[in-house]
Formats: C-alpha cells, sequence, structure tokens
C-alpha cells in the first residue's frame, strides 16, 4: 500500500498535484520509477496521466497533420531540375521519429574524419520559413511558383547559415528529425545532398516517444492515436519520395545495424560517399558533444539488448492495434 511507498514516491505523488507542466513532469517522473521497479501496469498509468495532461495544455492537430502530408506529396511530384545538381553535397540529413536511434547513426558519421556531427539544427526550417513570409503565402503550397533559381537561392541560404559547421571537415550532419517534412523538396533545394531515414521497431519507437519528455509543444507524442498517425504520415511520405530519388534518400534499420555492425556501417558510408574509415566503428569513443536525449547510449558500444516496450505485453495492447501490430505470443 501507499504506506510502504518509497519516500521519494511519496514526494513524486504529492508534487503531481501540482498543476500545468509540473504535473505533467511529475508523472513522468513516476512513470520512470514504477517502470524501474517492474510495476508496468502502475508505469503505464502515470506515462499516460502526464500525457493527457499535456495534451489538454497543448493539444496537437492531427488534421493539420494529415493536410500537410497530402499536400508535401502532391506539390513534390513535379520540381524543377536544379540549376546545380551538386548543389548540397556537403550535407547529410538524419531524419525519421524521435527515439529511432537517429542519434546513433549520426554518431557513426561523425567518427568519420570528413564529417562533423551538427545535432539537431533548425536552418532548413527557419529557411522554407523565411521563404513563406517573404511570399506571404504558407509552405508548402507556395512550392509550385517556384522556379530553379528560387530553389538554389534557398539551398544557398541553407549553406550559409550551416558553413560554420563545415570549417574544420568538408561534410556535416543535420539530425533534425522533423526535416523529413521537407525530404521532397530537397531534390530541387539541395539535390546534392545525402538522406538517411533511420527507422526502429515501430513499437519500439511509439513507445518510447510516449514516454519521453518533449519540451517543444504541442506535440505528437502526447496521445497514442496521434504517435501512429505521425509514423504511418512519415512512413508514407518517405517511402514516396524514396521511390522518386533512390541515389539520394536511403532508409536504415537500428535493428539491423545492431545485428551485424561493420556491413551495415560500411553501407551507411558508401551510401553518403564516405570512404570506409575505421574509427567509425568505434563512434563510441569519439569526443563530441550529444545535446539529445541518447547521449549517454552512444558514449558505449553497441548493445542488442535495448527493446523495453515487449516487457509490457498485452499493456500496450492499444497502442499496437493503432500501429496495426500482432500481439507478442
Amino acid at each position: 500500500g501507499r504506506a510502504c511507498e518509497a519516500p521519494e514516491q511519496r514526494e513524486i505523488r504529492a508534487a503531481d498535484r501540482v498543476g500545468g507542466f509540473a504535473g505533467s513532469n511529475f508523472n513522468r517522473l513516476l512513470g520512470k520509477l514504477e517502470e524501474d521497479h517492474g510495476r508496468l501496469a502502475e508505469a503505464l498509468a502515470a506515462f499516460s496521466a502526464a500525457n493527457a495532461r499535456q495534451k489538454r495544455l497543448t493539444p496537437w492537430r492531427a488534421d493539420a497533420f494529415r493536410r500537410y502530408v497530402a499536400s508535401a506529396l502532391k506539390v513534390s511530384q513535379t520540381l524543377p531540375q536544379p540549376l546545380d545538381p551538386q548543389l548540397g553535397r556537403e550535407v547529410i540529413f538524419i531524419v525519421g521519429l524521435p527515439r529511432s536511434g537517429s542519434t546513433l547513426f549520426e554518431q557513426i558519421l561523425a567518427a568519420h574524419p570528413d564529417v562533423e556531427g551538427a545535432s539537431e539544427l533548425p536552418d532548413l526550417g527557419i529557411v522554407i520559413q523565411q521563404e513563406s513570409v517573404r511570399r506571404g503565402i504558407p509552405y508548402p503550397d507556395w512550392v509550385p511558383q517556384a522556379s530553379a533559381a528560387d530553389w538554389h537561392r534557398l539551398g544557398q541560404a541553407y549553406l550559409a547559415r550551416t558553413a560554420r559547421w563545415r570549417r574544420q571537415r568538408p561534410r556535416h550532419t543535420d539530425k533534425q528529425p522533423d526535416n523529413w517534412k521537407h525530404v521532397g523538396m530537397l531534390r530541387a533545394m539541395l539535390p546534392g545532398a545525402q538522406v538517411i531515414e533511420v527507422r526502429r521497431d515501430p513499437l519500439e519507437t511509439a513507445w518510447s516517444c510516449f514516454k519521453q519528455p518533449f519540451y517543444s509543444q504541442p506535440h505528437f507524442a502526447n496521445d497514442m492515436a496521434d504517435i501512429a498517425l505521425y509514423m504511418q504520415g512519415c512512413a508514407h511520405a518517405m517511402d514516396l519520395w524514396r521511390e522518386r530519388d533512390p541515389q539520394h534518400i536511403h532508409v536504415y534499420r537500428y535493428e539491423a545495424l545492431l545485428a551485424d555492425p561493420e556491413p551495415y556501417i560500411r553501407a551507411l558510408l558508401a551510401d553518403c560517399g564516405l570512404a570506409f574509415h575505421p574509427d567509425c566503428l568505434h563512434f563510441h569513443t569519439t569526443p563530441r558533444s550529444v545535446r539529445t536525449a541518447s547521449a549517454a547510449q552512444v558514449r558505449q558500444p553497441l548493445r542488442r539488448d535495448t527493446a523495453r516496450a515487449i516487457a509490457y505485453g498485452a499493456l500496450l495492447q492499444p497502442l499496437m492495434a493503432l500501429l496495426e501490430l500482432p500481439l507478442p505470443l
């Protein structure tokens, strides 16, 4: 009973009565505590309460997301041929869902002597937003009006904004996950750039997003249905864009990297136009700042026992149903 709770657990429960964002944060702390002690039903309840509170405070607009994906896919079907097909060859974008393993892939690439790991940069979104303001038309509605010269100008603007990341090494990574929303337009704006989409087991990705406190709100991860919608929209868009530009858009799977690292890392480097370098196999020793929730993990050698959601079993049946996944046997 409550009388047997540890002091820190009683403190978390009391603090959870605080309203607003603080209450959501304390519920997440309680969820982590319950999970660490193997009380998974209680952990699920605490994480669910945290997210329900956060969603009430900052509701995410699922309908707006649906409209965006449909519009982005439509307007990116026909784009002008780039003035310089090599523009952006200095850049490696790493995109996909948060908590999918993208930090690990960036750490591997950043171990290469020709690559600077720049982490999650806002610059691509800023350049596109500034163009929307200049035109007085929301993105992506103005995309059909943009000429090859317009896209070249925007690509150069991105490269100018990110030039500081190439002072020591000739290439840099941009690991902003949300950049997947612009990948369809990159073949006009930065046609020489390589795009690495990282995918992880859907249930593990979704559950990790559900547990993670995202400080940029509103966020899709506050609701299981929204997580499923976002994941499906991302996968659908990226699959179509990869069909249109397979030479520059690649999908890599987190679990496949863990299962057989060296050949996967060699293939990753080749897709990025990089010669193999043995330092990439020892990425965890790379001395660089990592500013994401996965900072601790990428300081360690690869581990295969990273799955966490599977322990919840049927407790996550509603999430598995939304993701259209079978129940674990």
